[in-house]
């Protein structure tokens, strides 16, 4: 069933293309979908995920979304959460896609504005795989050379992950510094966390059985195998590059 049509900026043109940009060609709403389709469902958790998107832009948004059928709006134990219809749904394969498109042709070195240590603390607490985590707390302090005046801790438990950017009233269990360039490569799959260790970019200060589970306490972004995929495939064919 086709969508209820709303004629918004309009591009003047009869064409199936030129109606789906009308909803998805506006700044951000990929973005937005890119993390409705992860299983991100609350407001205040898109706006984290978004931080240079205003509150008020992503209501807008979300409404828009809400208007075309592509996700819906409920109140669920005395909150609000979003979810994709099949109209968004469908539109998983081409969040993938360009995800491919843009590891072939357009993922070289991070750059600086695009190292957001705070954005990388909240997709990190996301993905942490709490059955994996040891039994008891356990407090994780970071420190970047790029932000050499800040430091950043993830406070661990199976029934709950925090950000803080305050010194925790906690011991501190594990230690990770180094470049934030290199981490956001991990998390994003263009490099391995162990590799990143050998040649010294990240170094992690803990006991050793800490030291060796660590990177498995995360599932990394939701991207990483498809961003694997691509990589591998340049590497197989240089000609691609």
């Amino acid at each position: 069933m086709a969508l209820k049509f709303h004629n918004m900026s309009g591009f003047g043109q009869f064409c199936p293309v030129s109606r789906a940009l009308e909803v998805l060609g506006e700044r951000w709403t990929l973005l937005i979908m890119r993390d409705l389709l992860h299983g991100v469902m609350h407001f205040n958790d898109l706006a984290r995920g978004l931080p240079h998107l205003s509150r008020g832009l992503l209501s807008k948004r979300l409404k828009t979304l809400c208007d075309e059928g592509i996700i819906v709006r409920e109140e669920v134990d005395g909150g609000v959460q979003y979810s994709v219809t099949q109209a968004g749904e469908e539109l998983r394969p081409l969040i993938y896609q360009l995800l491919r498109w843009g590891t072939r042709w357009r993922f070289e070195e991070p750059q600086e504005d695009e190292l957001d240590p705070v954005l990388l603390m909240w997709w990190m607490r996301r993905r942490v795989v709490s059955e994996r985590l040891p039994k008891g707390r356990q407090v994780v302090q970071f420190d970047f050379t790029e932000e050499p005046e800040r430091s950043f801790w993830l406070l661990l438990e199976r029934s709950d992950v925090s950000v803080c950017l305050d010194p925790p009233p906690y011991d501190i269990d594990i230690w990770v510094d180094g470049s934030l360039a290199a981490l956001f490569e991990v998390w994003m799959g263009k490099e391995e966390f162990d590799g990143t260790i050998d040649d010294g970019r990240i170094r992690i200060r803990a006991l050793p059985w800490q030291e060796r589970e660590f990177s498995s306490w995360f599932s990394r972004s939701p991207g990483v195998p498809l961003v694997k995929e691509e990589l591998a495939r340049l590497r197989s064919q240089p000609d691609l590059n």
